[in-house]
């Protein structure tokens, strides 16, 4: 009974994920002024979303279930969640120039939850492909949602006017949208091993991340995100390498 009941910690750290991503989607559609909320809600998906594979390693039950049951938590937590950022940020954005005309419409916003069908094209690719246990294809669901959150953020706390442009945003999601799905080599944040040599693009980059941090705080985030991203491009053959070597 008790072995029984351990196994299925993984599967209730997976739901908490799903719920936290619930309750931050629906605040957020409430309104929008809930970001504080939202930012705790966000940080537990993430901390459940990161313990329930470690939890299912720990009590070896990494079933079909869980891997089935983790992917439509993500779907939420790490798809639906930001699209309602991204359309919220539509949302609020000026209205745009078109030919001289300013256009506005209500339809427009809806423009956002193209996050969430690119987000659903990437978990299903992640799904039947074995090579992302080394390294990412695309950019992950989690640190887009990262991402997006820190733009929606940065639009709340900060003058910064590009995130009411209409054209930025619309760039910005198209962009985020082709690298859910682009087959890019992004590297995994997981220590290979104890040796500096295999985990120096990990090292170094935590040490960008610490740096930026201190300096620009949440202002960082997206810059790092963008950083990792170019990384990874930088550094693609060695990502790669590492992969097949591993398998």
């Amino acid at each position: 009974m008790k072995y029984s009941i351990m196994k299925q910690i993984p599967n209730v750290l997976t739901l908490l994920n799903l719920l936290s991503g619930c309750i931050a989607s629906i605040l957020m559609i409430k309104n929008s002024n809930f970001i504080d909320t939202a930012i705790i809600l966000l940080c537990l998906s993430l901390i459940f979303d990161f313990f329930d594979g470690f939890a299912a390693r720990l009590t070896g039950s990494n079933g079909d279930l869980g891997k089935q049951l983790d992917s439509l938590a993500d779907m939420i937590s790490f798809g639906f969640f930001p699209g309602i950022l991204m359309m919220l940020l539509f949302k609020e954005s000026i209205s745009f120039s078109f030919f001289g005309q300013y256009i506005y419409s209500n339809y427009l916003p809806f423009l956002g939850l193209l996050i969430t069908l690119f987000s659903a094209l990437r978990l299903a690719k992640f799904n039947i492909d074995q090579e992302q246990t080394y390294y990412f294809k695309g950019l992950n669901t989690p640190a887009n949602t990262i991402f997006i959150f820190s733009l929606f953020y940065i639009h709340k706390n900060y003058t910064f006017e590009l995130l009411n442009n209409f054209w930025f945003l619309l760039i910005i999601t198209f962009i985020c949208s082709y690298l859910l799905i682009a087959n890019l080599p992004l590297f995994s944040l997981k220590f290979k091993s104890k040796k500096w040599k295999d985990n120096s693009l990990v090292f170094s980059f935590i040490f960008i991340c610490l740096i930026l941090f201190i300096f620009l705080k949440v202002l960082a985030i997206p810059l790092l995100i963008i950083i990792y991203i170019i990384l990874s491009i930088i550094f693609r053959k060695k990502i790669i390498a590492h992969g097949t070597k591993t398998t």
